[in-house]
């Protein structure tokens, strides 16, 4: 750790804030990179000439292209059986390295055997870091901003895939190795800048609480809330998390057994089961193959190579303008609120999208990619941050690591079967393969209003207390909480808005 006495290179409050999401951030920008990266790359004939891939192969290309999605749900699922053990940063420095080792056996490939198997292990490293970053950032982060810390991290995501689009768009030109090597050595950078913050950058002081490392969770929410350990800010909210993990530990550490059943005082199983839906719901929306697909798509419509690639590129950008006011809205206007304002268009926008594609007219195809360019905007403001969010949010601290990596496994798994699915579903069915997010956009509006809770502005504990009833315990967690707003009340003015429990 960091010298106490000026830890963290002296950044404090919203600085140290700031400085932990950008160093998260650069992780998650190649979460979007290694997306996007191949999505131009795959038609190219340097590439699948040197890999030995037909271009009248879907299945071989899809495989390729969504075996990355098994490396990042094995890397999730180590995440959360050893993500609580050794620490949030600990985690994401070994995420790190495994990507970097993947990203140049990718590089370096010249067969299918080995793209194969480098893009597991570049997804493992990845997935490790999709289902850590997001827990590391909302422990960290002040709760009237939590929401938008980590909507940050998804907005960097989407930028690594307009980066990736337009490096191989600079590179369409050109011609032999370097046009599909490059691209995909590069993403290497990013991970190096995680890498040379994360020392200088404080673990969670939920987690120290936790392990029961008090002195050091002292100087972390102090540097975090730039204040002297001995102010009544940083007391009550150490006070108010030491509740928390009071409350958990009076409930007990529930067996799987008990967890399965729904016994564990703390509603677990439903807990997980939320993260999981959330991101089923998002997936299922079938934006993840215009992530992957959106060039080679708008090629079988009958649109010239070099325009496909201009055109997924600009539908890149419109995904990335969306996740932009995602961040602004998602601690104004709530969870619940946002991801129902990008339901509704994403719906309509779905129909016409078939429709336009359905009919095939060179005017009816320009009409569907705006339409595709509208859906990207829409889930970029709403889904795609918010699924993300909810995972470390309604999971207490002794689980949070393992209700993050399910959260984030669901997404990966879910992003496999559509990405796999993809090129064939639509070199068989055609238009009518579209049915089916259509249906599944419709479906996100009463799972979202029935069953899961607005969680703005309230601190990690206080979502505990919206799912634990535990007498005298959850009574302490509700004292502590209401003593620490009150003082920051009187302390910045903020107050946030009280909320019904969870259904």
């Amino acid at each position: 750790m960091a010298n106490a006495r000026t830890p963290f290179l002296r950044l404090e409050g919203h600085s140290l804030s700031w400085a932990i999401t950008l160093c998260a951030g650069s992780a998650f920008l190649l979460f979007g990179y290694d997306q996007g990266v191949l999505g131009s790359i795959i038609s190219g004939s340097d590439f699948l000439g040197a890999l030995g891939i037909s271009p009248d192969d879907p299945d071989t290309l899809s495989t390729v292209v969504s075996i990355y999605d098994i490396g990042n749900m094995v890397g999730c699922l180590a995440a959360a059986i050893w993500g609580g053990r050794y620490g949030r940063r600990a985690a994401i420095t070994f995420g790190c390295i495994v990507t970097i080792i993947g990203a140049a056996l990718q590089a370096s490939s010249y067969s299918v055997a080995q793209i194969i198997v480098a893009r597991i292990i570049t997804g493992i490293g990845n997935g490790v870091n999709t289902a850590i970053v997001p827990t590391w950032v909302a422990e960290t982060a002040k709760s009237e901003h939590r929401g938008k810390l980590i909507a940050t991290q998804l907005t960097t995501a989407i930028l690594g895939i307009v980066i990736a689009y337009w490096i191989n768009y600079g590179f369409f030109h050109l011609h032999g190795q370097v046009v599909w090597r490059f691209p995909i050595a590069f993403q290497i950078v990013f991970v190096l800048f995680t890498l040379a913050g994360l020392p200088f950058l404080p673990e969670s002081p939920r987690y120290l609480y936790f392990k029961d490392r008090v002195e050091e969770g002292n100087v972390v929410l102090s540097a975090l809330k730039a204040q002297p350990i001995e102010s009544p800010i940083v007391q009550a909210e150490a006070a108010e998390i030491l509740a928390a993990i009071e409350m958990e530990n009076s409930l007990g550490k529930a067996s799987i057994k008990d967890i399965l059943l729904n016994r564990s005082g703390d509603q677990i199983l439903k807990r997980l089961i939320l993260v999981v839906v959330i991101q089923v719901l998002q997936e299922m929306t079938g934006t993840q193959i215009v992530v992957y697909y959106s060039s080679s798509i708008f090629i079988t419509l009958g649109i010239e190579n070099g325009l496909a690639l201009i055109l997924g590129g600009i539908v890149s950008i419109a995904f990335l303008l969306g996740s932009i006011l995602g961040v602004f809205l998602i601690d104004r206007i709530g969870r619940k609120k946002l991801l129902i304002s990008g339901t509704v268009p994403m719906f309509v926008l779905y129909i016409l999208y078939m429709i336009m594609v359905k009919n095939g007219g060179k005017a009816q195809l320009w009409v569907a990619f705006g339409a595709t360019c509208a859906i990207m905007f829409a889930f970029g403001w709403s889904w795609l941050s918010t699924a993300w969010v909810y995972g470390p949010e309604l999971v207490p601290v002794r689980y949070r690591h393992v209700g993050g990596a399910l959260n984030a496994f669901s997404n990966w798994t879910f992003a496999f079967v559509t990405v796999k699915i993809a090129p064939i579903g639509i070199a068989n069915l055609g238009w009518k393969f579209y049915i089916i997010f259509i249906v599944m956009t419709f479906i996100q509006l009463p799972v979202v209003w029935l069953f899961y809770p607005e969680t703005k502005g309230l601190s990690l504990e206080e979502i505990d207390g919206l799912f634990v009833k535990n007498g005298e315990a959850t009574e302490m967690l509700a004292d502590a909480s209401e003593k620490r707003h009150q003082l920051e009340i009187k302390d910045t003015g903020y107050a946030h808005e009280e909320v019904s429990p969870s259904p």
